[in-house]
């Protein structure tokens, strides 16, 4: 059976929050039963700002980039920002002594 995907004109919007990184995504039918679900991710590249700033992973928010969201932008929701700006890859290179920049832009 071959996989058949149709992209489609709904808002992705309707489904995530904008703080999501797929709220800019296409929505597409996927199946002949035509579930729905969103194209690929891609990571970009966080451009160096002056306004960044950079902070040293404790020992309390090792594994926990959630955290450092909620502490930097208020919000749990941009923990992936981080990770992409810093390329960490996987939650357990979040260790602790870690220096990291935190983007001051997050949409964008």
């Amino acid at each position: 059976m071959a996989n058949y995907s149709q992209a489609t004109n709904i808002d992705p919007k309707r489904f995530v929050p904008v703080t999501s990184r797929y709220s800019d995504a296409t929505v597409v039918y996927y199946t002949e039963n035509k579930l729905l679900t969103f194209t690929i991710y891609k990571k970009n590249k966080t451009k160096l700002d002056r306004r960044d700033k950079y902070y040293v992973i404790t020992a309390g928010t090792e594994y926990r980039p959630d955290l450092v969201s909620q502490t930097a932008y208020g919000t749990v929701d941009f923990w992936w920002k981080i990770m992409e700006a810093n390329e960490i890859k996987d939650i357990f290179d979040f260790k602790a002594g870690l220096n990291i920049r935190i983007p001051d832009a997050v949409f964008g």
